[in-house]
């Protein structure tokens, strides 16, 4: 038994290390339906083959009654329709992606009273662009908190605030687009997902550990140096993925433990905000989590809630018009409510997770480079 476990320990390390080496290259040229960025074949081949290894312990499909596991499914929501179940990662990235495609917009252009585009009720949300700020901000943090191979962690700062806060702003937005009651903190959530499938946990461990030993041996073998990279001006591999893979053959050479790292050594996930330090006076400072509750706080005040567009308001342009305010439609305001009620789950005190799953990079894009970059473009900078 003993020799099993260690088995699985040295399984879920690797997995890790390899993981978020996939995740610091953000583009995803290996893959087929990718133009390949400049990656030779051989390379662009060893990284599915890796990424197969990978996917190969995402664990079994969502069962009916089965609670929401943080690693592999949302868990501030259950999927839609007549079954109570889980939805996992891709599944909710292709709802959100299908509700996008088929949105009509939060204008339409009519003559009357004379020719313009106006934002129609129902389908468009007005907010400040200060606000929009605001809901945008934790987004940042979330996308580092869902990588691939992050390692299992338990929320213990003091972010009951944060996190009551961020559901009303998902509520605010709900409300208008029409809403009329608030919906219950998604903090019930927090207590059935206490149990995370590890990536380890495959009937036939020995021959996936050995398979997945090859595939990320092949791949960060096939990384250029940054040596390489600097002398031939080779812009086609992230720094980052670079020492990433260094990292990988260290440990499965035996020369080093180190299988995952923080975006700065100071962040401690459980307290502080994972997407970067901050330098005052040229020191480098982690955020803690709760530190962002103000940040709401201060849109609250300032009484910047969103708002149904008003009769015969016109689309919005930041080169005229009112430069302070931004409209997203109703579809977006509605996905990104979503998306906040999954981060106030996530970092209320005592949430859990284990070793997220490779199943979670898509869902990362589509916050950060989806939907996320669409947000950011509303506002000035």
């Amino acid at each position: 038994m003993s020799g099993q476990l260690e088995l699985a320990d040295a399984y879920d390390l690797i997995y890790s290390a390899a993981a978020r080496m996939m995740w610091v290259q953000e583009s995803r040229v290996w893959r087929l339906d990718s133009l390949g960025g400049g990656w030779p074949e051989e390379r662009r081949a060893a990284w599915r083959e890796l990424e197969a290894a990978l996917s190969a312990s995402e664990g079994p499909q969502p069962r009916e009654g089965e609670p929401s596991d943080p690693t592999r499914h949302l868990i501030s929501r259950r999927a839609t329709g007549p079954v109570d179940r889980p939805i996992t990662f891709s599944e909710a990235v292709a709802e959100w992606e299908a509700r996008m495609a088929a949105d009509p917009g939060p204008w339409e252009t009519r003559r009357e009273p004379f020719l313009n585009d106006y934002l129609v009720p129902g389908r468009a949300v007005v907010m400040h662009e200060g606000h929009m700020m605001t809901l945008t901000g934790p987004l940042a943090d979330m996308v580092n908190r869902l990588a691939p191979g992050r390692p299992a962690v338990k929320i213990a700062g003091d972010t009951a605030e944060l996190s009551r806060l961020v559901h009303v702003a998902a509520d605010e937005l709900r409300a208008a687009m029409g809403a009329s009651a608030p919906t219950p903190h998604p903090v019930g959530s927090v207590s059935v997902a206490s149990v995370s499938h590890r990536p380890s946990e495959v009937d036939d461990l020995r021959p996936r550990y050995d398979a997945l030993f090859r595939a990320a041996s092949h791949a960060s073998e096939n990384m250029p140096t940054l040596a390489h990279m600097r002398e031939n001006s080779d812009f086609s591999v992230s720094p980052f993925t670079v020492k990433a893979a260094q990292d990988v053959q260290d440990l499965l050479a035996g020369r080093s433990r180190v299988f995952w790292r923080e975006r700065h050594e100071l962040i401690d996930p459980s307290v502080h905000t994972t997407a970067g330090v901050q330098w005052p006076e040229g020191q480098p400072t982690p955020s803690p989590l709760g530190s962002k509750a103000q940040f709401f706080a201060r849109s609250a005040e300032l009484g910047r809630k969103p708002r149904p567009p008003h009769p015969g308001e016109v689309r919005i342009f930041r080169e005229k018009g009112d430069p302070d305010h931004v409209a997203i439609s109703a579809v977006r305001a509605g996905i990104l409510a979503e998306i906040l009620d999954e981060y106030a789950a996530r970092i209320h005190p005592g949430a859990e997770s284990g070793i997220m799953h490779i199943s979670a990079f898509d869902l990362t894009d589509f916050i950060s480079e989806g939907i996320g970059r669409e947000l950011r473009e509303t506002y000035g900078f």
